[in-house]
């Protein structure tokens, strides 16, 4: 066990501070429509429905009074990806953009990080 410890010390202390920083994330009542993530979670919603009913996920034809809008203009593609992967082991939108935002916290450690 303290082996195993030694040798992946480095990813559980990231791990367990990851699940700390997380836990504002676990709360129900936590307003996640401040900021930018009504517009993330309405970016994932509106690609979700284009994607069902077969239609280009990069230009949302419903959104902007049914004129369309093309969400990669401003923000890439990654962090809908990531909700819309999220939405796979979730009820809903919300909750999928709360575990993509600990996803985010979680890989955002690796980010220049030298692996031994």
């Amino acid at each position: 066990m303290k082996a195993f410890f030694n040798k992946y010390k480095f990813y559980i202390i990231i791990l367990l501070s990851a699940l700390l920083i997380s836990i504002p994330l676990t709360w129900k009542n936590l307003y996640v429509y401040f900021d930018d993530g009504i517009q993330h979670i309405a970016r994932a919603y509106s690609s979700y429905l284009s994607i069902k009913q077969g239609e280009n996920p990069t230009v949302l034809s419903n959104l902007a009074n049914s004129f369309g809008y093309s969400w990669d203009l401003f923000y890439g593609p990654f962090s809908t990806i990531l909700i819309l992967f999220s939405k796979l082991f979730t009820s809903t939108f919300i909750n999928a953009y709360k575990l993509a935002s600990f996803f985010g916290i979680l890989l955002s450690r690796f980010y220049n990080v030298p692996f031994c």
